[in-house]
């Protein structure tokens, strides 16, 4: 049996009497002592155990390693010593299982600890011993501390997973292409980019460019054959199709590494998915040329194209129409019914503007809710008048969104080439001239540049653009109407009635001004201007003793429409000390029943609060009866043209008595306007009218004058006001 004394073998059944032996005996000798000075010498750890695992021998290098010294581990098996916290139980299971078949384990690799605790990596390599008779005898046990080498490795491990995870996030991977067949090794990430399974990657180079888009794959091919002339780099960019076989658009950047060793020059190329990119890049093309929401030219397109019909135009020496067209009240539908209902007008009406005019026609859709339609080769005027009617008829017709069925008219103005302008922004800009005209018509309907729109529509801008600074400057002023009880021709309020006035202009007449602040956005701004300053003036009468009296304000249908219109109107009333009931709102039919719904919503929370309601202009607008008992108001306003004739037309008077009995039988109040004699007062008196106003009893006036008349109708000194039946 192989023995040891400090370190060094010796034959421990024999003892030194081997020596002894002869010749033979002492060429063993010198053999042991080489195989000695190798085993005590080498950089490898060596333990020899017993059959039983037990140690019996360790070379210095195991000492050096782990700590632990000969006389510390004889008879101890290698586990108790080196195993650990981290050490994998696994692995020590099948180590411990092949010894126990007595089959030799050949580099497996375990995590051991020091005698101080430290962890390294050990390889190991065990080989049993046998005696002549094929009994196990001992174990052999060369041990490697390979934790440098296992860190490097771990190291490398990582970094490629890295790498492998940052390709798959940028989109990306690569291949490499050696040896005469061409064979492709591609990275993981390769899968994801190309779109397939993995097992469907391409295998060489030749099935790589096959899958490649036949109207792409000869770019790919001349890249790899310059590079291949040149030994220089190259870029492509081609389309792949992926697994469900759409097209993918990738981007290639390939070299030629040169061979080095006995590795052999090759072909590495890295590969982006651009797919996302492509289609950002096409978005925005399409985009530069195309309105998102309808899918028709935009702004920038008409331009461009106009100007080359125009030219051609030209050539040919025929006519070109511009057909500029709005939409009339869009902006109520927003308000009413939201941005998204107003989105879906707009894709309905740019589908039938498209359908409507001839495939070489083009339509475009400038911003908002206006549309220009170019049309090409025409013969005469009569042609577009013609086409242009049909246009607004298909317009008109009833569309259905979101369960709603909705009714949109347009204005349409035209320009003609050569005629109306030589160039794209002179004729774009008389179409559009035409088209306020059109609008201020009635809507709905066609009308030709003239040359005297030109001189309209500057008035036009430069109206609005003063109208922007009319509150700035305050050139805006409320006069006040008086309103009358018929049975005791007592005072019972107001009607408070917008005025402007500036330097230049003068008086300008609010059917000119009113709609161009709801058409440029700013009837919000000048109606809370207005609200406020009728609750200041009542605060005036209150302090001269009539808080009684009722202040009246005409409402817009863009106000009704702002869902923000309860707390502005409570906000003015609480700042003036105004109660709710003191101030009445007044609409016209048209408004109130335009979305009778939304109105029937945003006039019941203000009437909940003490606010009341009149419906002014009554018997010109659309509204049903039905409707206007839902409405909650107090009062309707019967508009003057009923009793502008009552002395003399018989239906008139009709129509009075009709209206107050109507009014009555709804538990409303009437309210007569434009009473302007003597008789006419008389006979709504006698029908039973309830308030009255007009220029016989009182015209609008400024505000220091309606003061004054609120003193005078209390003062008992002081004149009465106009007499009463």
């Amino acid at each position: 049996m192989v023995g040891q004394t400090d370190g060094r073998f010796t034959d421990g059944a024999r003892g030194d009497d081997c020596l002894a032996c002869g010749p033979a005996a002492h060429s063993l000798e010198t053999l042991l002592h080489k195989y000695r000075l190798v085993v005590e010498h080498t950089s490898n750890m060596v333990v020899i155990t017993d059959a039983q695992r037990r140690i019996e021998y360790v070379n210095p290098a195991y000492s050096r390693v782990t700590g632990w010294g000969l006389d510390e581990v004889i008879g101890r098996r290698p586990s108790q010593l080196l195993h650990g916290p981290q050490t994998d139980t696994e692995a020590v299971q099948r180590v411990r299982g092949w010894l126990d078949q007595g089959v030799p384990v050949v580099l497996a690799e375990l995590l051991n600890y020091t005698k101080s605790g430290q962890p390294y990596w050990a390889q190991l390599n065990i080989q049993p011993v046998h005696d002549a008779q094929g009994v196990l005898t001992h174990f052999v046990a060369i041990q490697s501390d390979v934790t440098q080498q296992r860190a490097a490795r771990e190291a490398l491990q990582a970094s490629e997973r890295r790498l492998a995870e940052a390709q798959r996030l940028a989109r990306m991977a690569s291949f490499e292409c050696e040896g005469p067949e061409q064979r492709l090794w591609w990275t993981p990430a390769a899968a994801d980019v190309l779109g397939v399974d993995e097992a469907a990657l391409p295998v060489d180079l030749a099935a790589h460019v096959g899958g490649v888009h036949p109207d792409d794959r000869a770019t790919l091919e001349d890249a790899y054959r310059r590079m291949a002339w040149r030994e220089d780099g190259y870029e492509v960019e081609y389309r792949l199709a992926d697994a469900q076989g759409r097209a993918r658009w990738v981007r290639e950047r390939g070299y030629l590494l040169p061979a080095e060793g006995a590795m052999p020059s090759r072909l590495c190329a890295l590969l982006y998915d651009i797919s996302s990119t492509k289609a950002a890049q096409d978005r925005m093309a399409y985009l530069a040329w195309y309105d998102a929401l309808t899918g028709l030219a935009n702004r920038e397109q008409l331009q461009a194209l106009l100007q080359v019909r125009m030219d051609t135009s030209r050539q040919n020496g025929r006519q070109l129409a511009v057909l500029f067209i709005d939409l009339d009240r869009f902006k109520t539908i927003n308000d009413s019914l939201g941005h998204h209902v107003g989105d879906e007008v707009l894709k309905v009406c740019g589908q039938r503007l498209r359908t409507g005019v001839r495939s070489n026609d083009l339509v475009a859709r400038l911003s908002g809710d206006e549309f220009v339609i170019v049309l090409t080769d025409i013969a005469d005027a009569g042609v577009v008048a013609s086409l242009g009617t049909k246009i607004l008829a298909a317009l008109s017709a009833p569309m259905r969104i979101e369960g709603r069925e909705l009714h949109v008219s347009g204005s349409l103005g035209v320009g003609l080439y050569p005629q109306h302008g030589d160039t794209v922004s002179e004729l774009m800009r008389h179409a559009d001239a035409a088209m306020y005209q059109a609008k201020a018509q009635g809507r709905n309907t066609l009308v030709f540049y003239t040359p005297e729109m030109h001189a309209h529509s500057a008035r036009r801008f430069e109206l609005e653009s003063k109208l922007r600074l009319a509150l700035p400057r305050r050139e805006f002023s409320l006069h006040f109407q008086p309103q009358y009880r018929a049975c005791d021709r007592s005072l019972v309020g107001f009607e408070a009635l917008l005025r402007w006035h500036t330097e230049v202009d003068g008086w300008v007449p609010p059917d000119q001004f009113i709609p161009l602040a709801e058409e440029a956005g700013l009837i919000h701004q000048i109606g809370d201007w207005v609200l406020d300053e009728a609750c200041r003036q009542w605060r005036r009468w209150a302090e001269h003793g009539h808080p009684g009296l009722r202040v009246a304000v005409n409402l817009s249908a863009y106000q009704l429409r702002d869902p923000a219109l309860a707390s502005r109107v409570a906000a003015h009333c609480e700042r003036h000390g105004l109660p709710p009931d003191a101030l009445e709102l007044e609409l016209t039919e048209s408004v109130a029943m335009h979305d009778p719904r939304t109105s029937i919503q945003h006039m019941t929370t203000l009437r909940e609060r003490g606010v009341c309601w009149a419906v002014d202009d009554f018997g010109t607008g659309y509204s049903s009866l039905a409707y206007l008992k839902t409405l909650p108001i107090e009062r309707i306003k019967l508009d003057r043209a009923f009793v502008n004739d009552i002395e003399h037309n018989p239906d008139d008077r009709a129509i009075c008595a009709a209206a107050i009995q109507i009014a009555h039988a709804l538990g409303l109040e009437l309210v007569a306007e434009g009473v302007e004699n003597e008789q006419q007062l008389h006979y709504l008196a006698a029908q039973g009218c309830d308030v009255m106003q007009g220029y016989h009893l009182g015209r609008p006036m400024p505000a220091d004058a309606a003061l004054a008349l609120v003193c005078q109708a209390i003062d008992p000194a002081g004149a009465p006001p106009p007499a009463l039946p």
